[in-house]
């Protein structure tokens, strides 16, 4: 009995073996998969950051009138803040 019982125990563990092998090598290609989508996203975000910059760079001390604006502004009256004011 113990004789037939080596092989089919032999059997169990190797196929234990191969199941935890082929589920690291899935874990393996979904980490990949990952980074790959990872590092995609950041040259994107990169390369707006870097246009945006260009554009901010060459705008430089322009003036654009844009309308149809936000219309509902409120007109403050200009008060001076003596230094004893701030302070308290």
């Amino acid at each position: 009995m113990i004789i037939l019982s080596v092989p089919g125990t032999i059997r169990m563990v190797l196929i234990i073996i191969a199941i935890f092998v082929i589920i690291r090598f899935i874990g393996r290609i979904m980490a990949t998969k990952k980074s790959v989508e990872n590092e995609k996203r950041f040259n994107q975000n990169n390369d707006a950051f870097r246009k945006a910059k260009e554009k901010s760079e060459s705008e430089k001390g322009k003036v654009h009138i844009v309308e149809g604006g936000y219309r509902e502004a409120e007109d403050v009256d200009f008060e001076e803040i003596k230094d004893n004011e701030k302070k308290g």
